[in-house]
C-alpha cells in the first residue's frame, strides 16, 4: 500500500480519500474523519481543504445545538451552531476510476496483512473474506483463529486496517477448539466464512 501516497502525495490523503469512497453516501466531520482515519487534526484539515479545492468532496454546514454553558444554561436555552461535514462528490469526473484503482491497490496489499498478527498469541489461521475477496455474502471479513490469542492486540490491529482502507471491518475471534467444532457440527458462521470465496493468509491447523 506504498504506491498511492506516491501518487498522490501523502498517506493522509489516501486515507482520507478511500473514507469518502467507501462510505459514499455519508457525512464527516473533521472530528469523525480525524478519528475513522487516525491522522492529526491538523493534517485531516489541510487534506480535506485540498479535496474539497479539487472538488473531490463537497461541504454542507449542518447546524447541531451547542453545549449548555454560561448565561446560555442559565437562561435554560439551546444556541445553534455551524458545522462543517464532507461528503463524496459523486459527480467528480474520476470518481469510477479512483474506485477501482484504490479497490486493486486495497486488494494488492491483502497479504502484508499475515505479518501484522505474528506477535498475537498461537495464530494458527487468518481468513479474509468478505470485502476482502470482493464478495459481500459473508457475515465476516476476517476471521482469527488459534490459542491463547492477544484478543486486545487483534482488535487494535483491525482498528488500524479499518483506518487504514476507509471501512468498518467485521471479524471474529475463535480459540481453535471452537473453530473446529463450528466447522464439523456445520455451524452456519463459520461455513458462511468457508464456504463463499476466502484467502487463508496463515493456514497452521495441520502443523
Amino acid at each position: 500500500m506504498e504506491i498511492l501516497p506516491k501518487l498522490f502525495g501523502s498517506k493522509e490523503r489516501v486515507k482520507l480519500m478511500r473514507l469518502f469512497l467507501f462510505n459514499p453516501n455519508l457525512y464527516f466531520s473533521l472530528s469523525d474523519a480525524t478519528k475513522r482515519t487516525k491522522i492529526s487534526t491538523g493534517a485531516a484539515k489541510r487534506e480535506i481543504g485540498l479535496l474539497e479545492e479539487f472538488g473531490f468532496v463537497a461541504v454542507k454546514k449542518l447546524a447541531i445545538v451547542a453545549p449548555e454553558t454560561g448565561s446560555l444554561k442559565k437562561k435554560n436555552k439551546k444556541a445553534l451552531v455551524k458545522k462543517n461535514v464532507w461528503q463524496l462528490n459523486q459527480d467528480f469526473f474520476f470518481v469510477e476510476h479512483l474506485h477501482s484503482i484504490f479497490n486493486a491497490d486495497f486488494l494488492a496489499g491483502r497479504e502484508d496483512l499475515a505479518e501484522r498478527f505474528k506477535n498475537c498469541g498461537k495464530v494458527k489461521m487468518v481468513i479474509l473474506s468478505g470485502l476482502f475477496v470482493q464478495e459481500g455474502g459473508t457475515r465476516a471479513d476476517i476471521l482469527v483463529v488459534g490459542d491463547d490469542l492477544r484478543r486486545t492486540s487483534i482488535e487494535n490491529i483491525i482498528s488500524i486496517i479499518e483506518s487504514e482502507i476507509g471501512r468498518e471491518l467485521t471479524y471474529a475471534i475463535l480459540d481453535t477448539r471452537e473453530y473446529l467444532f463450528r466447522l464439523t457440527s456445520s455451524d452456519r458462521f463459520v461455513r458462511d466464512v468457508v464456504d463463499f470465496p476466502h484467502k487463508c493468509l496463515i493456514d497452521r491447523l495441520n502443523s
